[in-house]
């Protein structure tokens, strides 16, 4: 392997790697430990890779060890992959353009097993933190509902023929889930999957649970039916032999991205990336039932396209640097007349939701006016908690710091009437704070599945924003709310409530506003259907 430097198991150290190595030697101690699983407290590497080096970092592990913890890059790398015992490939541990990366697989064999990472032509500073290896146990649903006719079927002929084959022969066919018609609004939807040796779980789809997947017989048939409506639009993984924790509940919750995974036997997966090299693990699986309520915009087309530029904006406000990309439609003119569109999550809403093409497809038809888009990236993964929900300082931000400066880098003034905010969850909240902040510069809200069941940082009462609505006067905004109608049944006030209940609070003020429920639940494949719905509502003068 050219330009490989690997690091390795030792205590008899070169005096010029004497740091490096004592501390991956402690590591290696800790794992090869025969007696011990869990680790007392966090092990942490810090470790300078010089450019276009590839390099190895072993691990050692027992056989079914959950293993948890993350790392950050100081530059973009192009991979950071687990290898096996053999350095086979395993899975891919980055995701594409993030500094902050979380760590969770589980091993399958004992043995040693390593952290590949692959440099690019900068000099990168890699800190590693392996935070809990835990035991791992299994648990199968034994609970066994059959509504799928398919399924009744199938468990007909388990009676005299063992053999699957001709039935996984048909489900490839046909690809999955399995849709099977009711009546002109229901359809049973059945997720399946082939050959676990102890549970299968659904990460994501309709439920907010990871439910568990039914086993039929002893076959190698796992199943899971729902009833759901037409027009149902989501995306999800399959996670099979999801471990249980000797942990707390979050601990269990968060198992299901140890196996997590696209589904083999769907014909529409969703990269959520434009990285080619994604794995299984890193790729969805979708599924819809159309009807007449939505149109995907996302689709590219012969539409005129617009053109994006790259900017980096520091905030002596919030006191960092992010970076900032601004759309500006076909043959942009800024003598003529544009809508401003802010986007949160910016980096999201230009790959898993392709907001630049969705804008291409509605102004070449004529569905929206001429629409310069500014999408706002988050410096690091801890920020966009401390800054979309509801935070003064990033409201600040946004009209003192970020508006001036896309209107220096457009030469343009905007009205608030035409300045419109968007984002979905925290995202669709930010929208909502800062326009209500800010009401003289932001006249227009765009939110997808907010997340206004979120308090604040003084007041432990949740629906902190949607409280001072209510109790101030009507200040002039217009607002586009959406959400799912999964999004449901997993805290006592969730995003579907909290909607339901701003909805309602707008509506006793006096609030120009539009409320829509969607057949999906807290997803982006879903998002990208809905965004061109709002910005379609709102561009209606």
């Amino acid at each position: 392997m050219e330009h490989q430097e690997v690091m390795e198991c030792h205590l008899n150290i070169d005096s010029r790697k004497i740091k490096r190595s004592f501390i991956f030697s402690l590591i290696c101690i800790v794992f090869l430990s025969s007696s011990l699983f869990a680790l007392s407290k966090p092990i942490v590497l810090e470790e300078k890779i010089k450019a276009n080096k590839e390099v190895l970092f072993p691990l050692d592990l027992k056989k079914d060890s959950y293993v948890t913890g993350s790392f950050t890059l100081t530059t973009k790398v192009d991979r950071v992959e687990l290898l096996d015992n053999n350095k086979h490939f395993v899975r891919r541990l980055d995701q594409p353009n993030k500094l902050q990366n979380r760590l969770i697989f589980v091993t399958n064999e004992s043995g040693k097993y390593y952290i590949n990472l692959k440099n690019k032509s900068k000099d990168n500073t890699f800190k590693l933190s392996i935070n809990k290896v835990l035991p791992v146990k299994f648990k199968e649903n034994k609970k066994v509902e059959i509504i799928s006719e398919i399924i009744k079927k199938e468990k007909k002929n388990l009676l005299t023929n063992k053999d699957t084959k001709k039935f996984w022969e048909q489900v490839k066919k046909l690809g999955t889930p399995l849709v099977e018609p009711i009546n002109e609004n229901e359809s049973i939807l059945t997720f399946l999957y082939q050959g676990a040796k102890h549970n299968v779980r659904l990460f994501g789809g309709p439920t907010h649970d990871h439910v568990y997947f039914d086993r039929l017989g002893n076959s190698d048939i796992w199943f899971k039916s729902f009833v759901v409506k037409n027009g149902i639009r989501m995306s999800y993984q399959i996670a099979p032999d999801v471990p249980v924790l000797d942990g707390n509940s979050r601990e269990n919750r968060m198992a299901i991205l140890a196996t997590s995974q696209m589904d083999p036997l769907n014909k529409h997966p969703y990269k959520m990336s434009k990285d080619l090299n994604l794995d299984k693990y890193m790729t969805n699986s979708t599924f819809e039932i159309k009807n007449k309520e939505y149109k995907d915009w996302g689709v590219k087309s012969n539409s005129l396209k617009g053109s994006l530029n790259n900017y980096k904006i520091k905030s002596k406000i919030l006191n960092n640097t992010r970076n900032i990309t601004i759309y500006k439609p076909s043959n942009f003119d800024s003598k003529k007349d544009y809508k401003l569109l802010f986007v949160f999550d910016g980096v999201e809403y230009q790959v898993k939701v392709d907001t630049p093409t969705i804008l291409d497809n509605l102004i070449y038809k004529n569905k929206i006016k001429p629409t310069i888009a500014v999408f706002i990236d988050n410096p690091t993964r801890n920020s966009r908690a401390e800054e979309l929900p509801s935070n003064k300082k990033f409201a600040d931000f946004m009209a003192k710091e970020l508006l001036p400066f896309v209107e220096a880098k457009t030469n343009m003034k905007f009205k608030a009437k035409d300045t419109t905010l968007t984002g979905s969850s925290y995202g669709g909240l930010a929208s909502a704070f800062v326009a209500y902040t800010y009401p003289q510069y932001f006249g227009n809200v765009l939110s997808q599945s907010g997340s206004f069941w979120k308090d604040s940082n003084n007041d432990p009462e949740p629906e902190w924003l949607t409280r001072q609505i209510a109790k101030s006067k009507k200040k002039d905004i217009r607002f586009y709310l959406n959400a799912g109608v999964y999004e449901t049944g997993y805290f006592s006030i969730d995003i579907l409530e909290s909607n339901r209940h701003l909805r309602t609070v707008l509506e006793s003020k006096g609030y120009d506003f539009i409320y829509k429920e969607f057949q999906n639940g807290h997803d982006y494949y879903a998002w990208k259907v809905n965004l061109a719905d709002g910005l379609i509502s709102l561009s209606k003068d």
